[in-house]
Order: C-alpha cells, then sequence, then structure tokens
C-alpha cells in the first residue's frame, strides 16, 4: 500500500484519521513484511487483529489461509474494509471497542498497532481474557522500552514486571514515524511477547502478586519493605516482609525496582501462604 492509496481511500469513503484513537495508516510494504516476519503467523493460526486500519496486515493474513478476526472500533473503516474483504471465508471483521467487546473464540496469534492512551489495558486483557500464545505489536518506543527494561534501569516499573509475568517481551525493531499517514510525532517499536509456561500462580497469588508490584512502585525509591506495608489499603506486615526477604538472601533495604520479575513471583507466593491467602 501506498502513501497514494491511503489519501485516495480517505476520500472515496470520507475518512478523517483520528488523532485520539491513534489512527496513523502504514503504507510501507517493507516494513508490514517484516512485521508479518516476526509475528510467525502460519495458515493453520487463528489472529486477532485489534485496530486493522486499512488492512495492510489483513491482506496478508487473510492471503495466506489463516483464520482472521479483526475488531475495528471507527465505523468508517468498517464499511471500508467490509467491502475490501467482502467473500472471504476466514475473515470476520467486529465493529466496537476491544476493551468493551467480548470477541468469541481461542486465538493463538495476536497482531496489533497499539495507541498510547490504552496500550497497556489492551496487552494486559490479552494476556488475562485470552491467554494468547503469541502477541506482535506496535507502540510508543518509550513504551516498548518500558516494557522489556530489566531491574535498575529508569524504565523499569509496575508494567514491566506485571506483564513479565505472562509473557517473555522482545523489541524487534523500531519503525520510522515516515512510513505513516498522518505522520505521528513519535517512533514506533515492534515488540514480540512470547507466553510464559514457567509461572503458574493460583488466584489468589495472582491477586497477591498484582497487590505487591502495584505497592511497590507506589513508594518508588523507598525500600521495598517501607513501600509494601506503608502503601494505601495495605495491610502487610513489615516483619513478615522483612523475614521473607532473609529467606531470599534479599537485603531489607532493596527497593522494589531492583527485584526481577522472578523475584516478585517468590515475595508474592511467600506473601500469600504467611498471611494464610487473605487476600484470597
Amino acid at each position: 500500500m501506498r502513501k497514494s492509496d491511503i489519501l485516495e481511500i480517505s476520500r472515496n469513503y470520507g475518512l478523517h484519521p483520528n488523532k485520539k484513537l491513534g489512527q496513523n495508516f502504514l503504507y510501507s510494504d517493507a516494513v508490514v513484511d517484516r512485521i508479518f516476519g516476526v509475528a510467525g503467523i502460519g495458515a493453520d493460526d487463528s489472529v486477532l487483529e485489534i485496530g486493522p486500519g486499512l488492512g495492510a496486515m489483513t491482506e496478508k493474513i487473510v492471503g495466506i489461509g489463516a483464520s482472521l478476526t479483526a475488531v475495528e472500533i471507527d465505523a468508517g473503516i468498517v464499511r471500508y474494509l467490509n467491502d475490501r474483504f467482502e467473500g472471504s471465508g476466514n475473515f470476520t471483521l467486529v465493529h466496537g471497542d476491544f476493551l468493551k467487546t467480548h470477541i468469541p473464540g481461542a486465538f493463538t496469534k495476536s497482531v496489533s498497532n497499539l495507541p498510547y492512551y490504552c496500550a497497556s489495558e489492551i496487552l494486559f486483557k490479552l494476556a488475562v481474557d485470552y491467554a494468547i500464545p503469541r502477541v506482535c505489536v506496535m507502540l510508543q518506543r518509550e513504551m516498548a522500552e518500558r516494557i522489556v527494561s530489566p531491574p535498575g534501569e529508569k524504565n523499569y516499573g509496575a508494567l514491566t514486571v506485571a506483564l513479565g509475568s505472562y509473557y517473555t517481551p522482545a523489541i524487534e525493531f523500531n519503525v520510522s514515524k515516515n512510513c505513516f499517514h498522518p505522520q505521528p510525532d513519535i517512533v514506533s517499536s515492534v515488540v514480540t511477547l512470547q507466553a510464559r509456561n514457567d509461572v503458574h500462580l493460583s488466584p489468589a497469588e495472582r491477586r497477591m502478586f498484582h497487590a505487591v508490584v502495584k505497592n511497590a512502585f507506589w513508594g518508588r525509591r523507598k525500600m521495598l519493605i517501607t513501600a509494601l506495608a506503608e502503601a494505601p489499603g495495605s495491610s502487610l506486615d513489615k516483619k513478615v516482609i522483612a523475614s521473607i526477604l532473609r529467606e531470599m538472601n534479599l537485603d531489607a533495604k532493596i527497593r522494589g525496582e531492583d527485584l526481577s520479575v522472578g523475584e516478585f513471583i517468590l515475595l508474592a507466593r511467600r506473601l500469600n501462604e504467611m498471611t494464610d491467602g487473605e487476600n484470597s
């Protein structure tokens, strides 16, 4: 797809890219090919595409015979996609807000170009509600760097840890703003997320984990013991937290931003055990 194609489609269908919805249409075939490659989509996959835009990626997925369900919020784009892919037996289009819509089915892959304002919500919905094994998303580069940040770095935070308990993320490549119309103000990154098979938390442990992560970064730059015990709504005891940190051979003065995802998981498990699952 070329920029001239996007302009012609927009004229014919009366489309006006909505900046609030993050509508910046990708028109680089080379970038589309690279995204398709790292997404690892095959003919046997069942794919969920969020925000298909004008269908650059949609065309490739439908073309190889994979089953594709696309979710689009914009009514004008829905009209265009219905016309473009009419008669494709392996394509289903859902008109709605993904965050407010339940999409039936089991999906093996997901691809999307996510706007910054709701990207984290969409990623967690994919992880929690759909448990999709492999996700490939295009994000604002700053957010991508937060997702893959190692402990101790300035970008490492609650998003990194919480999402890292579901997926192993990797930045595959960056995408220039010159590849979009209209041109965004930011550089984008393509990120793949591979589901982890080594994290098995009970519902009570999972709730404890998310509470611990949230509270640890509520008190950023505070000692972890202080942050967990003094966060709003927390009922955790400093002595209990300190005893678990000793078990884990961690310094009592450690901060939350210095714990790995695995250490957060272990801490949550032990806190859940020692509080008799009172948060369950």
